[in-house]
Protein backbone atom coordinates (compact mmCIF):
# COMPACT_ATOMS: atom_id res chain seq x y z
CA UNK A 1 0.00 0.00 0.00
CA UNK A 2 1.21 3.15 -1.13
CA UNK A 3 1.75 5.11 2.42
CA UNK A 4 1.46 8.61 0.26
CA UNK A 5 -1.93 8.23 -1.04
CA UNK A 6 -4.22 10.23 0.74
CA UNK A 7 -8.14 10.33 1.56
CA UNK A 8 -8.32 13.53 -0.68
CA UNK A 9 -6.54 11.35 -3.57
CA UNK A 10 -9.69 9.38 -3.53
CA UNK A 11 -12.41 11.86 -3.56
CA UNK A 12 -14.10 12.94 -6.53
CA UNK A 13 -14.19 16.51 -6.96
CA UNK A 14 -17.18 17.29 -8.73
CA UNK A 15 -19.51 14.94 -5.62
CA UNK A 16 -23.34 15.41 -5.91
CA UNK A 17 -25.43 16.35 -3.19
CA UNK A 18 -28.93 16.28 -2.57
CA UNK A 19 -30.95 18.98 -0.91
CA UNK A 20 -32.60 17.85 2.32
CA UNK A 21 -36.55 18.44 0.80
CA UNK A 22 -35.99 16.62 -2.41
CA UNK A 23 -37.64 13.48 -3.11
CA UNK A 24 -36.38 10.12 -2.84
CA UNK A 25 -36.85 9.87 -6.66
CA UNK A 26 -34.73 12.74 -7.12
CA UNK A 27 -31.48 11.41 -5.00
CA UNK A 28 -32.15 7.69 -7.09
CA UNK A 29 -31.97 9.40 -10.11
CA UNK A 30 -29.07 11.41 -9.15
CA UNK A 31 -27.73 8.19 -8.43
CA UNK A 32 -28.03 6.38 -11.03
CA UNK A 33 -26.80 9.16 -13.75
CA UNK A 34 -23.64 9.66 -11.19
CA UNK A 35 -23.36 5.56 -10.66
CA UNK A 36 -23.05 6.35 -6.92
CA UNK A 37 -24.50 4.50 -4.03
CA UNK A 38 -24.51 7.59 -1.68
CA UNK A 39 -25.29 11.18 -1.54
CA UNK A 40 -24.36 13.73 0.95
CA UNK A 41 -27.68 15.55 2.42
CA UNK A 42 -27.55 19.92 2.23
CA UNK A 43 -29.65 22.05 3.55
CA UNK A 44 -28.67 25.36 2.19
CA UNK A 45 -24.78 24.94 2.41
CA UNK A 46 -24.69 22.82 5.38
CA UNK A 47 -23.86 19.27 5.00
CA UNK A 48 -27.06 17.61 7.52
CA UNK A 49 -26.88 14.17 6.57
CA UNK A 50 -26.11 11.10 4.12
CA UNK A 51 -28.38 8.93 2.02
CA UNK A 52 -27.56 6.00 0.68
CA UNK A 53 -28.86 3.74 -1.78
CA UNK A 54 -29.45 1.31 1.16
CA UNK A 55 -31.66 3.66 2.95
CA UNK A 56 -34.15 3.81 -0.60
CA UNK A 57 -34.19 0.39 -0.60
CA UNK A 58 -35.45 0.30 2.72
CA UNK A 59 -37.95 2.64 2.34
CA UNK A 60 -38.78 1.09 -1.31
CA UNK A 61 -39.28 -1.98 0.51
CA UNK A 62 -41.85 -0.60 2.80
CA UNK A 63 -43.66 0.76 0.10
CA UNK A 64 -42.99 4.21 0.52
CA UNK A 65 -43.36 6.95 -2.48
CA UNK A 66 -40.65 7.84 -3.94
CA UNK A 67 -41.95 10.58 -5.63
CA UNK A 68 -43.54 11.42 -2.41
CA UNK A 69 -41.09 11.27 0.53
CA UNK A 70 -38.30 13.47 1.22
CA UNK A 71 -34.93 11.93 1.59
CA UNK A 72 -34.74 13.90 5.14
CA UNK A 73 -37.38 10.90 5.94
CA UNK A 74 -34.77 8.49 5.38
CA UNK A 75 -31.61 9.83 5.35
CA UNK A 76 -29.08 9.32 8.48
CA UNK A 77 -28.81 12.68 10.24
CA UNK A 78 -25.38 14.40 11.45
CA UNK A 79 -23.17 17.13 11.27
CA UNK A 80 -19.61 17.26 10.64
CA UNK A 81 -17.51 17.80 14.02
CA UNK A 82 -15.92 21.08 14.35
CA UNK A 83 -15.24 23.06 16.82
CA UNK A 84 -18.12 23.39 18.27
CA UNK A 85 -20.54 20.36 19.80
CA UNK A 86 -22.35 18.54 18.05
CA UNK A 87 -25.20 15.35 19.06
CA UNK A 88 -24.89 13.34 16.12
CA UNK A 89 -21.68 13.24 14.46
CA UNK A 90 -20.89 11.41 11.19
CA UNK A 91 -18.16 9.47 10.49
CA UNK A 92 -15.22 11.43 8.80
CA UNK A 93 -12.12 11.78 8.12
CA UNK A 94 -9.50 14.40 7.43
CA UNK A 95 -8.68 14.75 3.45
CA UNK A 96 -4.89 14.37 4.62
CA UNK A 97 -5.10 11.04 6.43
CA UNK A 98 -4.13 8.11 4.61
CA UNK A 99 -6.13 5.15 2.66
CA UNK A 100 -5.23 2.78 5.50
CA UNK A 101 -6.67 4.99 8.52
CA UNK A 102 -9.81 5.51 6.16
CA UNK A 103 -10.33 1.36 5.83
CA UNK A 104 -9.67 1.26 9.71
CA UNK A 105 -11.87 3.90 10.58
CA UNK A 106 -14.77 2.46 8.18
CA UNK A 107 -14.24 -1.35 9.86
CA UNK A 108 -14.55 -0.41 13.20
CA UNK A 109 -17.92 2.20 11.92
CA UNK A 110 -19.55 -0.63 10.14
CA UNK A 111 -19.92 1.85 7.13
CA UNK A 112 -18.82 2.22 3.53
CA UNK A 113 -19.05 5.98 2.95
CA UNK A 114 -17.22 8.32 5.00
CA UNK A 115 -17.24 12.09 4.85
CA UNK A 116 -14.22 14.19 4.34
CA UNK A 117 -13.54 17.31 5.88
CA UNK A 118 -11.05 19.55 4.97
CA UNK A 119 -8.98 22.84 6.99
CA UNK A 120 -10.82 23.83 9.65
CA UNK A 121 -13.08 20.89 9.83
CA UNK A 122 -15.20 22.22 6.70
CA UNK A 123 -16.68 19.41 4.41
CA UNK A 124 -15.39 18.65 1.42
CA UNK A 125 -16.84 15.38 0.02
CA UNK A 126 -17.38 12.09 0.71
CA UNK A 127 -15.68 8.82 -0.30
CA UNK A 128 -17.52 5.05 -0.61
CA UNK A 129 -15.19 1.91 0.38
CA UNK A 130 -14.93 1.68 -3.53
CA UNK A 131 -13.27 4.00 -4.51
CA UNK A 132 -10.86 4.10 -1.60
CA UNK A 133 -10.31 0.36 -3.18
CA UNK A 134 -9.85 1.59 -6.70
CA UNK A 135 -7.11 4.24 -5.39
CA UNK A 136 -5.11 0.97 -3.35
CA UNK A 137 -5.25 -0.81 -7.16
CA UNK A 138 -4.33 1.77 -8.77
Amino acid sequence: MDKRKTIKNALRQDSPSVRINDSLETALKIMARENLSALVVKMDEEVVGIITISDIMYSLANEEDPQQVTVSSFMTKCELITTRTVKSPCVQLDEDRDLLSAIKVMNEAGVSHILVSGSGGAPVGMVSSLEIIKLLIA
